[in-house]
C-alpha cells in the first residue's frame, strides 16, 4: 500500500419501494477514485429522475476530474491549511455545478420546472473523507459499533426542532413538516453545500442513504447492521429490506463503505476521544451539535507551540484565534486551558490589533486549533446554520472578559 493510499470496499443497494412507480434515487460508487454519492430526486413527470441522474453524473465528472483529483493528491501528501481549503473548495464547486445544470435543464423544458434533488457524497483523500450534502439524504459513521449521524437534515422539521419548537412526535404534523425541504440542488437560485473533513480509522464504516432508508431505520439499527453484516453489500441490502418490511413508501438507496487500511498517520483513538470531549465542553463550540462541530472544524488547523514562544495573534496570513486542546497559557494574569478560546476578538472585523505586550504565554508545550478570521467569516456566510450559535458564543466570551 502506498504511504498516502487508503483502501476501502463499498457496495450499494436500491429499490423503488412498495408504493412509487419510478425510482427517482441515483447513486455513484467508484472505489478506484474513492468517490460515493446518493441523490434523491423530486419533481413531476418523472423529472426527479432527471434531476438526481444529472446531479450524480455531474458530480462524478467533477470529483473524478483533474482539478479535484489533483487537489486530493496534494491534500494526501500533506494536509496543510491551503491544501485542505483547496480540496474543500473544488469539491463544493462540483456540487454547485450540478445545481446550476439542474436549473438550466428546468428552464429549458417546462415539464421539468420545479425539479430538484437532495445530495450526499464523500470523497476519500489520504487518511480522511470529505463530505458534502444538501437536503435530507444522510451520512452516518459507524465506529466501534456505534452509529453517529454526520449530516443534519435540511428540512423545516429540523429547523423547528433546532429552534426548540415541538411539533409532536410520530403524528401527521411531524411528517408534514419533515417533508418540507429547506435546501436542495436545483431548488431556488442559491443552494448551500455544507462540507466537512473526517479523519479515518481502519474498520470505520459509512452509510450514505436517501430518506427512504432513514425514515424506517433508526441510528442504533444502522450501527448494528453495518457492524454485524459480513460485507458492505449485505449491509446495504439488509437496510433496504428493513425499509421495505416497515412500509417502503419511498425509494430506498443505501451505500455502505468500509475502511480497510488508512495510508497516513492516524490520530490515536484516546487522543481523539479526549479532543472531542474538550470541544464538546468548549464555550466556543460546545453549543453546537456534533454534526455542526464537524462543519466548523473544517476551517481549523492544529498546531503545537512551545514555552519559548508567545501565542501569535496573527499567523497563516491573517488574524487568528486559538482553541486550546492540551496545556495552558497565561494572558494578562489569567490562565486559560483546554476548551478555552484565546483571542476571540480576532474573529470579528474592525477590532484593534492585539498589542504584543498582551500576547498569551504558554506554560509548557500546548496543542491548539487555529481559526483564521477570513476563514471564519467565509464559514458563517456559507453555512448560515452555524452563524447564529458561533456569533452568540463569541458574544458571550467577549462579554465575560
Amino acid at each position: 500500500m502506498s504511504e498516502h493510499t487508503t483502501t476501502v470496499v463499498a457496495s450499494a443497494a436500491t429499490h423503488v419501494g412498495n408504493v412509487r412507480e419510478h425510482n427517482e434515487d441515483a447513486h455513484v460508487v467508484d472505489i478506484d477514485l474513492g468517490l460515493f454519492a446518493v441523490c434523491d430526486g423530486m419533481g413531476g413527470h418523472a423529472a426527479g429522475e432527471v434531476a438526481s441522474g444529472l446531479a450524480s453524473r455531474v458530480v462524478r465528472e467533477r470529483w473524478g476530474g483533474r482539478e479535484v483529483q489533483a487537489a486530493a493528491r496534494r491534500f494526501a501528501q500533506g494536509a496543510t491549511p491551503d491544501a485542505k481549503k483547496a480540496l474543500i473548495d473544488t469539491i463544493r464547486r462540483g456540487v454547485y455545478a450540478a445545481h446550476s445544470q439542474i436549473i438550466a435543464e428546468a428552464h429549458a423544458d417546462p415539464k421539468k420546472r420545479g425539479m430538484g434533488t437532495t445530495f450526499v457524497g464523500c470523497l476519500i483523500a489520504g487518511g480522511a473523507a470529505v463530505f458534502a450534502h444538501a437536503g435530507d439524504s444522510r451520512a452516518y459513521l459507524v465506529r466501534d459499533g456505534i452509529a453517529i449521524q454526520l449530516t443534519e437534515d435540511h428540512t423545516l422539521l429540523a429547523r423547528l426542532a433546532a429552534a426548540g419548537i415541538d411539533v409532536g412526535a410520530g403524528g401527521g404534523e411531524e411528517s408534514r413538516w419533515k417533508g418540507v425541504l429547506t435546501n436542495a440542488l436545483g431548488i431556488g437560485d442559491r443552494t448551500t453545500v455544507p462540507t466537512f473533513v473526517l479523519p479515518l480509522d481502519p474498520g470505520d464504516r459509512f452509510l450514505l442513504c436517501s430518506d427512504g432508508i432513514s425514515e424506517y431505520v433508526t441510528e442504533p439499527e444502522v450501527g448494528a447492521v453495518l457492524s454485524s453484516q459480513p460485507s458492505p453489500g449485505r449491509a446495504a441490502q439488509k437496510l433496504v429490506e428493513l425499509a421495505l418490511e416497515r412500509g417502503g413508501a419511498d425509494n430506498a438507496t443505501a451505500i455502505v463503505i468500509k475502511v480497510l487500511e488508512v495510508g497516513t498517520i492516524r490520530v490515536p483513538p484516546e487522543r481523539r476521544e479526549r479532543d472531542n470531549a474538550c470541544l464538546a465542553k468548549s464555550r466556543f463550540l460546545g453549543g453546537l451539535s456534533a454534526a455542526q462541530r464537524l462543519r466548523a472544524l473544517r476551517i481549523a488547523t492544529e498546531r503545537e507551540l512551545g514555552p519559548e514562544e508567545r501565542v501569535p495573534a496573527a499567523t497563516l496570513g491573517d488574524r487568528v484565534a486559538w482553541l486550546i486542546l492540551d496545556g495552558q497559557v497565561e494572558r494578562d494574569g489569567q490562565v486559560q486551558g483546554p476548551g478555552d478560546l484565546v483571542y476571540p476578538e480576532s474573529l470579528l472585523p474592525e477590532r484593534p490589533s492585539i498589542d504584543k505586550d498582551h500576547l498569551a504565554q504558554p506554560r509548557g508545550t500546548i496543542r491548539a486549533l487555529a481559526f483564521r478570521r477570513d476563514d471564519f467569516a467565509e464559514l458563517t456566510i456559507d453555512d448560515g446554520d452555524l452563524a447564529e450559535p458561533l456569533f452568540g458564543a463569541l458574544a458571550n466570551l467577549l462579554g465575560s472578559t
